[in-house]
């Protein structure tokens, strides 16, 4: 413990102003703003944990694929209010969050004024049609945007996102030329 009779480490009353001075201008610096491509990242990475995207059909439970596709349209928006440009990166979101928003105007949103149009997977009948028709429509639209955004930033997903991206057409070509052969 300090005597009391102990000085201060900085002499004058002035020096110790301009000492708080410089410490208080590091906390008034901008906000580190990430790169577009470090949000292209966080975004794939983001969709890599979305089983809504990628899981087989039968496994997917209405109630909680509309509560993911509400997380991930905000995700979407977020991620939109930090990027800068008006490029690559500003489209692919803005077209994924249309998705999101195109799916849960169709199916019926559970926070909203309508419910969700099929309680099961397992329910059948046209509001099942209903739904997993726009899960697909999400799924294909998300897809496309995905594979643009990873085309533009260099970037990779893992095996099970890699699910819903369009066909490779050159790998498709190698298929039907093997095919041809045999």
């Amino acid at each position: 413990m300090a005597s009391k009779d102990q000085r201060p480490l900085v002499g004058s009353l002035r020096a110790q102003k301009a000492i708080v001075t410089n410490v208080a201008h590091i906390y008034e610096s901008p906000v580190w703003i990430p790169s577009e491509r470090d949000l292209a990242v966080e975004i794939v990475k983001e969709l890599e944990n979305r089983r809504t995207l990628y899981n087989d059909y039968e496994l997917e439970v209405p109630r909680w694929v509309v509560e993911s596709v509400r997380q991930m349209r905000d995700v979407f928006h977020q991620k939109l209010l930090v990027s800068r440009d008006e490029g690559a990166l500003t489209s692919q979101l803005r077209s994924m969050r249309a998705a999101c928003r195109k799916f849960l105007d169709t199916v019926g949103d559970h926070d909203g004024p309508h419910r969700v149009i099929i309680e099961n997977g397992f329910q059948g009948g046209p509001d099942s049609w209903k739904f997993f028709t726009a899960l697909g429509e999400l799924r294909a639209a998300v897809g496309l945007a995905l594979s643009l955004l990873m085309a533009a930033y260099d970037l990779t997903c893992e095996e099970q996102l890699a699910r819903i991206l369009p066909a490779d057409p050159i790998e498709d070509r190698k298929g039907i030329k093997g095919q041809q052969r045999g």
